[in-house]
């Protein structure tokens, strides 16, 4: 669940300055959302999906994982939390002490409950417009995972999505890939 906190303007700094460290906040458009925390199944979920990227990025040297929370800001208007972040060897420089300040390939977000809207639109507009090359949703609810990649006009589609039985494919992590069955496992 997002709840949308008082009708002011927060900015990075503000939000840093004034909330706890590690905190469950992000920003969009200058409008602060509390977030909840994730559920059990929504950290099974994480886990499985985090064993099988290291275990295709590790040998390969290719890049860095990281995990919520960890703010990643777009501008001081617009700061966000995705659940797994992969940086690539090439963008190392992007994190610093408090915040990746730049724009990662890829990013994975497990849709929990109460966050649809948010999840299936307003993060994908604003990823898409922040020019976030791969955004992955990994619907906890549902079951599914959906894949979408920037085309050449900074436009999203949809090139690949795994139900029951199915595997999602990555564009830029070419080989890459997570088998339903083995994502959603108890």
């Amino acid at each position: 669940m997002i709840a949308r906190i008082e009708n002011q303007q927060w900015t990075y700094q503000r939000m840093v300055d004034e909330l706890p460290l590690e905190s469950r906040y992000e920003i969009r458009n200058y409008e602060l959302l509390e977030m909840a925390s994730p559920k059990p199944k929504h950290q099974r979920i994480l886990s499985n999906v985090n064993r099988i990227l290291e275990s295709f990025i590790l040998p390969q040297k290719s890049g860095k994982i990281f995990f919520a929370p960890l703010d990643v800001m777009f501008d001081v208007g617009n700061v966000v939390q995705p659940d797994i972040i992969f940086i690539s060897t090439n963008q190392k420089d992007i994190v610093g002490e408090v915040a990746s300040r730049a724009y990662p390939i890829c990013w994975l977000k497990l849709y929990q409950k109460g966050s649809i809207a948010r999840d299936y639109i307003e993060k994908r507009n604003d990823y898409e417009r922040f020019g976030v090359k791969e955004y992955w949703i990994i619907d906890s609810m549902n079951e599914s995972i959906w894949v979408y990649v920037l085309n050449e006009n900074q436009k999203y589609d949809l090139f690949s999505n795994a139900e029951f039985g199915e595997t999602a494919k990555s564009k830029l992590l070419a080989g890459f890939e997570l088998k339903h069955d083995v994502i959603f496992e108890e």
